[in-house]
């Protein structure tokens, strides 16, 4: 199919513009699937840049209003004597009244905030009280040193794993909680007295709604983390320490907006962090470059870059099918009309186009073309009866001349009966030429050759002869007298009087399956120098009505007869015998029958066939 279509240079040139095309179109698909891409990767971010911003303002939001959540406890004189005492008593017992106090102060801070679940209060001498929201109890804990310093007068964030560390006996009021510590102090002699640390513990149920709430799909892992990337809140349930900060120290592969792409683990990601610098903490979200669906833009770029180059090959498809299918009957109606087919017509195809356009004036070439080749034709049909007949006939007299030279040459010798019976060879010969014929069977040719050779066989008595020729040829034509000025010129220039053992052979070769019929006249008489040879070859290559020389002219007429007749392929071949001795003339013709012959000269075969071999 292909090789089909690339066999025209239009159809090539076509197919190197839509190659173009297609390469054009797959670098700008290519750019602009990355640009579209990279657009859909934003706004897809985007929507996640706003979900850690709403849980970064979130957690700023508490932290900033921290001191109101605990203001209720300083405006409160008897809630803050009752605090103060906890944190001053050696062993933390204290009156069921104060005890009453301090639990309906816990209380109602943790009922002020949904997402307040309990309070810690840690004692600068070291005792840890948990206040449990569900049984409204304050219950003292071991607490254990850990690694989490508490900083004086600093609002701090504590994260899960820190407060767990604070008491093995501490139990969680949720799955997964923070905590914001504040300091408990008073004034005593003009100066601050700190006595503990307030920690109130949140649930990070809140970061949990706000991704819920926005409706977006659970393919993003947000993290919210301290300044040392210890978890504060996980969406994914991981707050293990350091694989935020493992991620961020990735290498950066591209950027957008400000996310980063980074490789982990074989995988690409976004990552994007927000640092809170006013509080100390990281937003961050983690989202795998696979979660990002490609747009509906990208897959309409995507079909278009593919259904055009398509569309461009199945539509360059048709068309040079369809038009090659024209081409092709117009090319082999040409081919056609070059085999002399002058009648054919095309057949003229439906619609207006060009190639209709092609056929109507193919069609009308045609017409004027038979027209003048029928009038040229029987011109030239004409002029070259008058030509081969011209040429047949100047055989005559040169035949003649010679024997009656031979007869004369008897006749002095005083051989009465020799010359009488070459007079009446003669007479039979010059009977047979008086029939106006130009072309003969080769049978009728080999028999008249015969009699020409038994003619000269009166001057070499002891000449011997062999005519042979295959069953399969006798039928076939040829130019009357052909084989005569060959045979004549072994005994006229070949054999001598004198000479011995005189041998001439006469073959017309047709092999079963063969294309010609291959003719040879050989004789052992005297040998031609290839000096000679090249001068008689020199010779046959000019027109003999051009020349008056007597020496080569026999070969000449036989030579072009055969040419005029046969076209240029069919000439003489010279050359000396197989032992190097004699003079042997070789030449081949097509298998044509004797009336096709005459008729292709007088201009009643079918076509313009002037001749055969090359001019066929």
């Amino acid at each position: 199919m292909i090789h089909k279509l690339m066999q025209s240079y239009y159809a090539k040139m076509s197919l190197a513009c839509i190659c173009i095309v297609s390469i054009v179109t797959g670098v700008f698909s290519y750019m602009c699937y990355g640009l579209i891409s990279r657009q859909n990767v934003s706004e897809h971010l985007n929507n996640y840049n706003i979900l850690a911003n709403n849980q970064s303002a979130a957690l700023s939001s508490r932290l900033a209003s921290f001191s109101d959540f605990f203001y209720p406890v300083f405006n409160d004189p008897e809630a803050y004597e009752a605090l103060c005492e906890l944190y001053l008593s050696p062993n933390g017992s204290l009156p069921n009244e104060t005890t009453d106090i301090l639990l309906n102060t816990m209380n109602a801070l943790c009922a002020s905030d949904p997402y307040c679940c309990g309070m810690l209060l840690l004692t600068r001498t070291g005792r840890l009280y948990q206040y449990d929201t569900k049984y409204v109890s304050l219950i003292p804990l071991n607490f254990v040193r850990t690694t989490f310093r508490f900083t004086p007068y600093q609002l701090q964030i504590i994260t899960d794993s820190q407060i767990s560390e604070l008491s093995s006996d501490l139990e969680l009021p949720a799955s997964h909680v923070y905590g914001l510590s504040g300091t408990l102090f008073r004034y005593r002699t003009n100066r601050l007295e700190n006595l503990g640390y307030m920690i109130a513990l949140y649930s990070t149920e809140e970061f949990s709604n706000i991704l819920t709430s926005s409706g977006l799909e659970n393919t993003a892992e947000f993290t919210i983390a301290d300044t040392s990337f210890s978890v504060i809140y996980s969406s994914g349930g991981s707050y293990s320490s350091g694989e935020l900060e493992n991620l961020l120290a990735q290498p950066v592969r591209d950027t957008v907006g400000n996310a980063r792409l980074i490789s982990a683990a074989g995988d690409e990601y976004y990552i994007s962090s927000l640092y809170q610098n006013s509080y100390g903490y990281y937003t961050a979200y983690v989202l795998p470059a696979e979660n990002i669906p490609a747009s509906t833009a990208q897959t309409l770029l995507l079909l278009i870059s593919l259904l055009l180059p398509l569309g461009c090959i199945l539509l360059y498809s048709t068309v040079f099918r369809s038009s090659g299918r024209k081409v092709r009957n117009i090319l082999n109606s040409m081919e056609i009309v070059g085999r002399n087919n002058l009648s054919y017509r095309m057949a003229v195809p439906k619609g207006n186009d060009e190639f209709a356009s092609i056929t109507h004036s193919f069609n009308h070439m045609c017409d004027e073309l038979q027209k003048n080749v029928e009038n040229v034709y029987l011109f030239e049909i004409s002029q070259r009866k008058s030509e081969l007949y011209a040429m047949q006939t100047s055989i005559n007299p040169h035949f003649l001349y010679n024997a009656l030279e031979q007869i004369r040459v008897l006749a002095l010798n005083g051989d009465g009966n020799k010359a009488a019976h070459m007079l009446l060879l003669l007479s039979k010969m010059y009977r047979y030429q008086t029939r106006r014929n130009l072309f003969i069977s080769i049978a009728e040719e080999c028999a008249q050759t015969e009699n020409l050779i038994n003619l000269y066989s009166c001057r070499i008595s002891d000449c011997e002869y062999e005519i042979h020729a295959d069953a399969g040829a006798k039928k076939y034509g040829i130019p009357k007298n052909l084989l005569q000025p060959l045979v004549e010129n072994s005994f006229v220039h070949g054999f001598s009087p004198e000479q011995e053992n005189a041998f001439l052979s006469v073959s017309a070769v047709f092999p079963e399956g063969a294309e010609k019929i291959r003719f040879t006249i050989e004789d052992n008489g005297r040998s031609a120098t290839e000096e000679n040879l090249e001068q008689l070859r020199e010779k046959l290559r000019q027109p003999v009505m051009n020349r008056d020389e007597e020496n080569g002219f026999a070969l000449s007429n036989v030579n072009n007869r055969l040419k005029l007749v046969f076209g240029e392929s069919a000439c003489l071949e010279l050359c000396t015998g197989e032992d190097g001795s004699g003079f042997r003339v070789s030449f081949s013709i097509p298998p044509v029958l004797p009336e096709d012959l005459a008729a292709s000269y007088s201009g009643t075969a079918s076509g313009a066939n002037l001749s055969y071999g090359e001019h066929s």
